[in-house]
């Protein structure tokens, strides 16, 4: 709803022609007043909101894609694949997230899609690691040991019986992460390595 919200255009720099136009305080034309090309802050905030959003989302949403798959090969299956995986997941750990991030970005380059992929690579190590915790904790369960005795594949007691029963502190963790990854866009644009201008974020 910026469009119905925000009082300007983001990038109109209509104040710059004014004596004094840039970088107002507020006043009852501009209620955040304005910055040093003359644009009006709260329109460039609105705006700049769906951009942090979108990018919470998103790379959320891939973390959660890429982690879910990993986290519930180690768990289910277990063995040399577990093994792989988590040793995989502590090599993430390792690197701090602002180098990582940074560097990912050096290679793909700045814009919005890669940041949505620099966030989402990142992320997926610890959703991986709670998913196959709470997946070891299920895949014993009487109702988990039926559906097998019964003949239901592997994929499908994943899927039916264990993901349902397994998900809660996933829910959770996403939601907590997309304010870390709106937090990590912040950075990459503040360093020029996210979305860029004039399009506010």
């Amino acid at each position: 709803f910026a469009p119905l919200l925000a009082p300007y255009d983001p990038n109109d720099q209509m104040e710059i022609r004014t004596p004094g136009g840039v970088k107002q305080p507020p006043t009852w034309k501009h209620w955040l007043g304005t910055d040093g090309l003359g644009r009006d802050i709260l329109s460039r905030l609105i705006y700049g909101s769906r951009v942090s959003v979108e990018v919470g989302i998103v790379a959320v949403l891939i973390s959660l894609v890429i982690g879910l798959f990993f986290g519930a090969l180690a768990g289910y299956f277990g063995g040399w694949g577990d093994s792989v995986i988590m040793r995989s997941a502590d090599i993430f750990f390792a690197f701090p997230t602002v180098l990582g991030a940074i560097a990912i970005m050096t290679v793909l380059g700045p814009g919005l899609i890669n940041v949505f992929i620099a966030i989402g690579v990142l992320g997926w190590a610890t959703i991986a690691r709670i998913f196959r915790g709470s997946i070891l904790s299920v895949k014993e369960n009487e109702y988990v040991e039926a559906a097998r005795a019964m003949g239901a594949s592997n994929a499908r007691i994943i899927w039916k019986h264990i993901m349902p029963n397994s998900i809660q502190p996933i829910i959770v963790y996403a939601t907590m992460g997309v304010g870390g990854a709106i937090l990590a866009e912040a950075w990459l644009a503040f360093l020029c390595l996210g979305q860029q201008l004039p399009t506010p974020s």
